[in-house]
């Protein structure tokens, strides 16, 4: 229960922070298409979560690509913004409030499973629940793909107050989120071992902005 309850606090802390952050009418992720299409480019039938999907542009983007899509989000604000925009473009997508890295879903459901940008906002405790959630809710062979930052990622990763652990910079209006930052594929590695078949590589930036640094992690379910 003690995890848990952690869990439920954590999640809380980012939601809070995630329902006064206005939306931005971002795109689809470039970096996401890329990846998708190398790692799993046929949807049709094929059954996909998305943990964290925001305002929904890259959830949209998967299931206009055949994939049966479902989704979990902490804001709220978010879900609906989501479910309108599915709405608009004629699309279906079984989508879930949750305040908790315990996901809503039967054990060896997905063929798929992505948390894009999202799966850091965990502390290193709930980091290990949500990947053993997501362990869970995948079938035998099923794929997983993630995101994580670095400390490199300076607007995020600004302010150390645990090992691995961080706070955003006041700049992004997230001050108050809690991050896990991991620095080497070495501890990537240590954190992913529920998984087989890990590949980890990277994209950054450094143009208008401070530099930018995510991990790109594939792994799949052991069967």
């Amino acid at each position: 229960m003690a995890k848990k309850r952690n869990d439920f606090v954590v999640v809380i802390k980012n939601q809070t922070a995630w329902q006064k952050i206005p939306y931005r009418e971002m795109h689809v992720d470039n970096n996401l298409i890329v990846c998708q299409k190398r790692l799993f480019p046929n949807g049709q039938n094929k059954r996909l979560l998305y943990i964290g999907f925001g305002e929904g542009h890259n959830l949209e983007y998967l299931a206009q690509q055949g994939f049966k899509c479902s989704g979990t989000e902490i804001a709220k604000n978010q879900l609906t913004y989501t479910r309108r925009r599915f709405q608009k473009a004629g699309l279906r997508a079984n989508l879930h409030l949750i305040n908790s890295d315990i996901l809503p879903f039967a054990e060896d459901f997905f063929d798929v499973v992505i948390a894009w940008q999202s799966l850091y906002y965990n502390s290193p405790e709930t980091l290990k629940i949500a990947l053993a959630e997501i362990k869970r809710v995948l079938k035998p062979g099923g794929q997983f793909l993630s995101s994580m930052v670095s400390p490199k990622q300076k607007l995020l990763c600004y302010k150390k107050i645990a090992p691995w652990t961080y706070q955003p910079s006041p700049i992004t209006k997230q001050e108050r989120c809690i991050l896990t930052c991991l620095q080497t594929k070495q501890q990537i590695r240590s954190f992913y071992k529920p998984f087989k078949n890990i590949k980890i590589g990277y994209y950054r930036s450094e143009l208008f902005r401070s530099p930018n640094f995510h991990w790109v992690i594939y792994g799949e379910k052991k069967t």
